[in-house]
This record gives structure tokens, C-alpha cells and sequence, in this order.
């Protein structure tokens, strides 16, 4: 057992970051069905999600609920952690996550799976499903990731939400709240809409929300320690129909959806009693087609303004002008390929003029800064598609007076209900040797900040994003021997399964 000062120092940690929030929400337990709502990272980046924050709120809305919040403890924290023979505790209460009727993931990327084994074996519960009594708590998961495909967890989840989860928390509660045996709980929920049982498999269909405006989606828990410290989210849409090849978004989010202006604002409005800037959510916000108008009021409301992400074709005078006048001063945009014919062939469709347009107008307005988002190993990449890339940057930089830019590189990844699902996956190996093409080319560029993705990690999550139950012990297995690319490879070979089954050609 680690001494009593380690595990001070942890529970320390809980009770600073809760004095902290502003909107935590403290219940009485008894009478009321206990939820632990979990981010399977840490709290900097479970707390970035607008999505958890989203759960957390419509949970404890309902009258007979209580949703507390737990995390992977940071590094320094965890490794006290794995020493002793105290549970993970809750934030909200610090209880031991063993004494909840219910723990419920919020799972939105791969690479997290691992972390859902990590924490069932910290709060001192069996991983696998199998393994759990009516004594354990019922074990639930919903979010991006397990939406698309929650095959590779089924071996440890009970209960799957898939799909977006404003309709259906208050039925889903109302089918947990009932104390009887978990087999009938899990029989009763999964009759429910876009609720999928692991031991009863049946076709479910993707939860979507009609009328956004009915479900306001922005910030509820503020706190210095996350990556939008200084922001107010707010979503103003849900889906995308631009109908990139690659993008799990228009199948995931299905309809696209926008928010009225006025819900926007409304939103916003609350959003400054706290803080001072707006951060505006969306998978490509300056296609909103009211977008102008809400950048105009919210800056016309003493407010700094920031965007997630913008389509290069759609990107007007008045949100440049808008982000100028808040001071911002980077702008973020997502080419994918350098080359114009790639981008075509993968659905992207944008000019390289109009990137530079972009960009330029940006520049001139005092946004001189840009983040641009690129993928390799794309179907039908040559070397000159990995060659436009930095040459694309150059022509950024150069033509639209920009004095940084950051690259961020990321390996294709080939997704469950896209247009590329069963396209192949190139090896680690060539992925990575053309990100170090990148790499190597733009080095010398002074304004050039490089944020080049790991390609055998995301060899690793494209075996989980298309993967089956057989991965579910080898996620275990993983876990229990570090976690790390070893690790993963040593699991994978103990299952005697390869990721030439998941990744290659004619699977």
C-alpha cells in the first residue's frame, strides 16, 4: 500500500480541481439511482469534451439520479494509484466507484478503449462482463467511438448507448432506476430506442436529436484545468453535409442539423456571466447560414470570439472580421491532401486558390497565424500527393504573409460506415516514412511548427475503429502489461489475430 501522503496528495487533487468548477453539481445519495459518469483519460481532456459535460447535466436534471464524475488520474497520481489497494473514488463525493448502481463511459476515441479496462481494474471490479454479478455495478457506455462501433468493448460493457443522448437518457434512467436483478434491468433497457445489450445482440438504430434548439449544448462545468480554460462552448451544429469520404460525421451525426441564431446567442448570453470569450462548435462552423450574424451579435455583446474549425470556401469578411476584432489570431482550416486531385477524389473539394484566399483575407485582417490539418496515406495517394503538402504550406506561408504555421499530421484511418470502411490501411511503416518526408522537408522552415501523429498508433486504432469482440481480451490483455505498442502487439499475438486481418486488402 502506498503511504497515507501519496493518496493524500491524490484526493488533494479531487477536492482543488472541485472548489474550482463552477456548475458541479452535489447531491444527496440516498433514495436516488448513483451514476459515475467516466471520461476514460484525464480530467484536462475528459473536461474538453462537450459531449461528457453535455451527459453530465442531463443526468443529474433527473430528480431521482445522482451523476458524479471520475477520470484516469494524471501520471503522477496514477502510478500512487496502481500501488495501492484503495478504489477509484468519484470526484464529486470521493466514493469508491464500486459502490455506484451504475457506471457509465463516455468513450470518444479509440485509443481510450484501453483506458475503460484501466479503470474498471482500478475501482477494484471484474473487466469482463462475464465476470460481474448482481453485487458489481451495471456497466454502460455511450459516445462517439462505441456509436460507430461498440463490437470491441462488448466483452466488457453491459449496456450500449448508440447515438446521440439527449432522448435517450430520461428513458434509459427511468429503465435503471428499478433495484431488481441486473439481468432484467439489462433485458428491460434493451428494448429501448438506439440501446444495444453485448449478451443480447439485435440491430439497433443511431439515436438523433430532431430540433437542436430543444436541447441547448454548451459549456456546464468551467474550470482553468482543460484546453478551452478560457472559453464558453457553445455547439452550433451537428452533422456535416459535406460528405467527405473518410469522415465519420455525416453517418455518426446524421442529419445535419444547425442551431437557430437565436438559441446561439441565448447561450452565449449565459455563457458571459462567466467568462469573456465564445468558442463556437461545430464540424464546420463557417458553413453555418447564419453565421455572420451570430459572429456580429456575440462580438456586438463585449465578447471575444473563437471558431473549432472553418471550410476554406465558406470562410466570409464578417466571421474574419469578427475573429479579428476578438483577437484572435490564428485561424484553423483543414485541407486533408496537398494536392487539388486528391482532394477532389476524397470528397474535399477545395482549391488550393481558395485555401490561399482564405488565408490571405485572414492575414490582411491581422490573423496571421494558421493551424492546417493534413492526412497521409489517403486511397489513391502517390508521392506527389505527400510532396504537394509541404509545398501547400510554403504557399500558406509565403503568399498569404503568415508568420507561423502549425502542421498537424495524422495517418488515414479507415472508419466503420463511411465510403472508406473497407478500403486498406498502409502499414506503420510507409506511414511513417511519409510523415518523415514531411517532416524533413519543412524542418528548415522557421514558421513551421510540426505536429506529426504517431503512425503505429494509429495502426492500433484503426484495428479497434473496425474491429470485433475477439479484441476485447486482447484490449484487457494490453492493459494489464502497460499498455503500450508492446504491449498491444504481444496481446494481438496471444489472440493469434494480426492487423492484416482488420487493415488489409479483402477483409
Amino acid at each position: 500500500m502506498i503511504p497515507a501522503t501519496q493518496m493524500a496528495k491524490l484526493l488533494a487533487t479531487i477536492k482543488r480541481r472541485t472548489r474550482q468548477e463552477i456548475g458541479i453539481v452535489h447531491k444527496d445519495h440516498g433514495g436516488r439511482l448513483r451514476v459515475c459518469l467516466v471520461y476514460p483519460n484525464t480530467y484536462f481532456v475528459g473536461m474538453s469534451s462537450l459531449g461528457f459535460q453535455t451527459v453530465y447535466h442531463l443526468l443529474n436534471s433527473h430528480e431521482h439520479v445522482v451523476c458524479e464524475r471520475a477520470f484516469v488520474p494524471d501520471p503522477k497520481d496514477l502510478a500512487g494509484l496502481e500501488h495501492t489497494r484503495s478504489p477509484l473514488v468519484s470526484y464529486e463525493s470521493q466514493t469508491p466507484l464500486q459502490q455506484f448502481d451504475v457506471i457509465a463511459f463516455s468513450v470518444s476515441y479509440e485509443l481510450d478503449y484501453i483506458n475503460v479496462a484501466r479503470m474498471l481494474r482500478l475501482a477494484k471490479l471484474p473487466v469482463m462482463r462475464a465476470e460481474r454479478g448482481d453485487e458489481h455495478p451495471l456497466v454502460i457506455a455511450g459516445g462517439a467511438a462505441v456509436s460507430i462501433n461498440p463490437e470491441p468493448l462488448a466483452d466488457l460493457i453491459d449496456l450500449f448507448v448508440v447515438g446521440e443522448a439527449e432522448e435517450a437518457i430520461a428513458p434509459l434512467a427511468e429503465g435503471l432506476l428499478p433495484q431488481s436483478r441486473k439481468g432484467d434491468v439489462i433485458s428491460a433497457c434493451a428494448a429501448l430506442d438506439g440501446v444495444y445489450a453485448s449478451a443480447q445482440p439485435r440491430r439497433v438504430t443511431r439515436q438523433h436529436v430532431s430540433d437542436l434548439d430543444a436541447w441547448p449544448t454548451h459549456s456546464r462545468l468551467l474550470t482553468q484545468e482543460t484546453e478551452f480554460a478560457g472559453l464558453f462552448l457553445v455547439e452550433v451544429s451537428r452533422g456535416c453535409g459535406r460528405g467527405c469520404k473518410f469522415c465519420v460525421t455525416p453517418s455518426c451525426y446524421w442529419p445535419l442539423r444547425w442551431r437557430s441564431a437565436g438559441a446561439v446567442l441565448h447561450s452565449a448570453r449565459e455563457g458571459l456571466e462567466h467568462r469573456d470569450a465564445i468558442g463556437l462548435i461545430g464540424a464546420a462552423v463557417s458553413d453555418h447560414p447564419e453565421i455572420d450574424e451570430i459572429a456580429r451579435r456575440i462580438v456586438g455583446l463585449g465578447a471575444r470570439l473563437s471558431v473549432s474549425s472553418l471550410r476554406a470556401d465558406s470562410v466570409s469578411e464578417a466571421l474574419i472580421d469578427a475573429l479579428a476584432r476578438s483577437g484572435a489570431r490564428s485561424i484553423t482550416l483543414a485541407p486533408e491532401a496537398g494536392s487539388e486531385g486528391l482532394r477532389e477524389a476524397i470528397g474535399k473539394g477545395i482549391a488550393d486558390e481558395q485555401i490561399l484566399d482564405a488565408l490571405r483575407r485572414a492575414s490582411k485582417a491581422g490573423v496571421r497565424e494558421a493551424k492546417l490539418y493534413f492526412m497521409v496515406g489517403l486511397p489513391g495517394e502517390g508521392e506527389d500527393d505527400v510532396a504537394a503538402i509541404p509545398a501547400l504550406v510554403r504557399r500558406c506561408i509565403e503568399e498569404a504573409g503568415l508568420v507561423r504555421v502549425t502542421v498537424a499530421g495524422a495517418a488515414f484511418v479507415p472508419k466503420p460506415d463511411t465510403p472508406y470502411e473497407r478500403e486498406p490501411m498502409l502499414p506503420a511503416r510507409e506511414l511513417s516514412r511519409r510523415l518523415r518526408a514531411i517532416r524533413e522537408e519543412l524542418r528548415p522552415e522557421k514558421r513551421v511548427r510540426l505536429a506529426l501523429e504517431s503512425a503505429n498508433w494509429a495502426v492500433i486504432e484503426g484495428v479497434l475503429s473496425g474491429g470485433d469482440r475477439r479484441l476485447g481480451q486482447v484490449i484487457v490483455d494490453a492493459e494489464a502489461t502497460g499498455g503500450g505498442l508492446a504491449a498491444w502487439r504481444q496481446a494481438m499475438n496471444s489472440a493469434r489475430l494480426t492487423v492484416e486481418e482488420y487493415l488489409g486488402r479483402g477483409r
